[in-house]
């Protein structure tokens, strides 16, 4: 009898995916966040950041006002697509984390 917490989850792509980027300022972020995603899709064969929509959200800030959070909502056409906009993202100093 198999475990179904230790499978991981069946993704249909393409579909919409969200991501929480969080950082100490918000205007750096979504330079950040904007950088990220048109290199990300550049690199991926016949895309381009024009080709679909990236929807930022608005920012929250932290209870101590020290982070803020910004929603970042695009459609990803593969595993390997959504894991490299996550490592572009997760790597940038401006980011100090991705959800």
């Amino acid at each position: 009898m198999s475990d179904a917490s230790n499978q991981k989850p069946k993704i249909e792509y393409p579909c919409q995916w969200g991501f929480k980027v969080i950082g100490t300022e918000e205007k750096v972020v979504r330079v950040a966040i904007e950088d990220c995603i048109k290199t990300c899709l550049a690199g991926f064969e016949g895309n381009n950041s024009e080709d679909r929509p990236v929807v930022l959200g608005n920012s929250r800030s932290s209870g101590g006002g020290k982070y803020v959070s910004v929603g970042l909502e695009l459609q990803v056409r593969s595993e390997e697509e959504r894991n490299t906009i996550f490592r572009a993202l997760a790597d940038r100093p401006e980011i100090k984390m991705v959800l």
